[in-house]
């Protein structure tokens, strides 16, 4: 991008003369914006990007239900894949934020569980269609 010097606009990089003004842009120099790293969390409410605080701090939890239907692996993934509770500095909202762990387990789980609902789906499809 050139940016004029008489009156401040941005033009594209080919222009030999401001869009605005109309002031030549060739002794101008062309200004490269930095790249700006992706941000890792954006806050749902204002759009704020990673300004943010552990909002509340959650404990482990542990699940008769989780454990009678899956386990103590259920139990362990289930306390893994929690989200994280943080506070926006700029708004004050709450929201949830995955970690890194919680990505990991979600993806695990879904490798286990995935293939066992596709046999399931397929059962109970070749049991009605066998009617």
């Amino acid at each position: 991008m050139k940016v004029c010097s008489y009156c401040g606009r941005e033009n594209d990089a080919v222009l030999t003369a401001c869009r605005e003004c109309g002031t030549s842009l060739r002794e101008t120099e062309v200004i490269v914006a930095p790249v700006q790293p992706k941000p890792k969390v954006v806050c749902p409410s204002c759009g704020a990007r990673d300004d943010y605080k552990t909002g509340i701090a959650l404990r482990g939890s542990f699940s008769w239900l989780v454990l009678l239907f899956g386990g103590l692996i259920a139990v362990l993934f289930h306390n893994a894949s929690r989200q994280r509770r943080v506070q926006c500095n700029a708004c004050g909202a709450l929201f949830g934020i995955r970690t890194p762990l919680s990505k990991l387990s979600l993806l695990v789980f879904w490798l286990l569980i995935a293939p066992t609902l596709i046999v399931l789906v397929f059962v109970l499809l070749s049991a009605w269609l066998s009617r």
